[in-house]
């Protein structure tokens, strides 16, 4: 029984989940119990443990009217005793779509943000509350809270995740960017750019029809440049209040999700990756998703351009999601 099994041994269930992306939901279901009824007497950082599976996964459990409900009590209490691990909690939460608007208050406070300004995590604390502030802007927009102040915002990625990095020899991403020069040239493509709120891409093409991709390359001119933020790329949305940008339509993102980009054996996107993609098509973007599953099938650099040319064909340039 759940009841028996300690805190320490709860959180290493909860890493061996999440470290394997398993999508179980009697297991998950379980830790989820084990937080509603045990989470006012556990740390702040057993209890980000013991999140971060739910979120790494996508998965609201059974109990998620209860799970959120004790989460938002007990972090609001302890927001100030870990803050680290109380951002780290609100952003699995907020990749599970859920928005606590009294923890936000909390973490948006000038208290909050004065005591983790001189501490060691100071930068990755920002980074945390950079990114929620602009996940705050995208989807929770009857939060009228305080916001994080522009003196404090910074880019949440500034480079490629660390698990891209490390299987990076495993990836179908430099064959597809092959493909993609053989297919189009060098200039009609942006690889692994940086766009704000701070997610990195894989590729990022300018499209004016179906299959029709324009020249796109950095500095004056007039083809596109892809430095963001420049007014060339971006253009303020007035009606929206916190500054965030959107691009001319329409800017198109090839996004390559290899096996890690999954939870095991089935097709949901990781928390993370699912929230990057939700908040890059709300900035106006266009997400072409090539699946592991689908290029694994493909044999040759020709195989792969013409799939890359159909799904190019198929991109639906006036709203809605990019094929895949």
């Amino acid at each position: 029984k759940a009841e028996s099994v300690t805190p320490c041994t709860m959180a290493l269930i909860a890493k061996y989940v999440a470290r394997h992306r398993l999508r179980d939901a009697r297991l998950l279901d379980t830790i989820a119990d084990f937080l509603v009824k045990k989470a006012e007497f556990l740390d702040s950082k057993v209890i980000q443990k013991l999140v971060f599976p739910f979120s790494r996964m996508s998965y609201r459990p059974s109990n998620q009217q209860q799970f959120f409900s004790r989460l938002e009590e007990v972090v609001e209490l302890k927001a100030l005793s870990s803050p680290l691990a109380t951002v780290n909690i609100l952003m699995s939460l907020f990749q599970l779509g859920h928005f606590p608007g009294l923890v936000l208050h909390r973490v948006f406070s000038s208290a909050f943000i004065s005591n983790v300004t001189n501490s060691p995590y100071a930068l990755i604390v920002r980074r945390y509350l950079s990114l929620l502030d602009a996940a705050v802007e995208l989807e929770f927009r009857e939060y009228s809270g305080p916001r994080l102040q522009d003196a404090h915002k910074v880019l949440m990625f500034d480079h490629a995740l660390t698990a891209d990095e490390v299987n990076r020899k495993y990836s179908y991403k430099g064959l597809v960017a092959e493909a993609l020069r053989q297919l189009l040239g060098e200039h009609k493509y942006r690889q692994d750019q940086v766009l704000p709120p701070g997610y990195y891409t894989d590729f990022l093409l300018w499209m004016n029809g179906p299959g029709q991709v324009l020249p796109i390359r950095t500095g004056p001119g007039p083809a596109l440049s892809v430095a963001p933020p420049s007014d060339v790329l971006y253009r303020q949305d007035s009606r929206r209040r916190g500054g965030v940008r959107r691009p001319p339509a329409p800017l198109v993102i090839v996004s390559v999700n290899d096996k890690w980009h999954y939870c095991h054996n089935c097709e949901v996107l990781v928390g993370s990756r699912a929230m990057r993609d939700r908040h890059l098509r709300l900035l106006g973007y266009v997400i072409v998703q090539l699946p592991y599953h689908e290029l694994e099938k493909l044999n040759g650099i020709e195989e792969v351009k013409q799939y890359l040319h159909k799904k190019l064909l198929d991109v639906p340039l006036f709203g809605g999601e990019g094929s895949g």
